[in-house]
């Protein structure tokens, strides 16, 4: 669905830029070049290439440097270390009911 997306957002961005002037590429605009915001060369595929599946949501709302910088090492280690245990006990947990639904199936519940 998020490669539709994008695809339909590149499309719309080529109609766009190509209804803007007939002159060459890489000719300079005349009057309009003032009248449009400046922003970096990338911008333009930015949205496109996030779209393709970097589903990274981390990268939003969480500063890695921040929280290098106000907790100490023994925290940050503690942190992790509880991590990896509930992402172990979360996939313990869906094994278990994975075999639930499992042994309900085939007894017909």
């Amino acid at each position: 669905m998020t490669i539709r997306i994008a695809l339909l957002s590149f499309a719309a961005a080529l109609a766009v830029g190509s209804s803007v002037s007939a002159a060459p590429a890489f000719a300079p605009l005349s009057g309009v070049a003032s009248a449009l915001p400046v922003e970096p060369a990338r911008s333009a595929l930015r949205k496109f290439f996030d779209a393709l599946g970097d589903d990274d949501v981390n990268d939003d709302h969480y500063d890695w440097n921040d929280y290098r910088d106000a907790t100490s090492r023994k925290d940050r280690i503690r942190d992790w270390q509880r991590m990896q245990l509930d992402a172990q006990k979360d996939y313990w947990r869906q094994q278990k009911d994975a075999q639930k639904r499992a042994i309900k199936a085939q007894r017909g519940w």
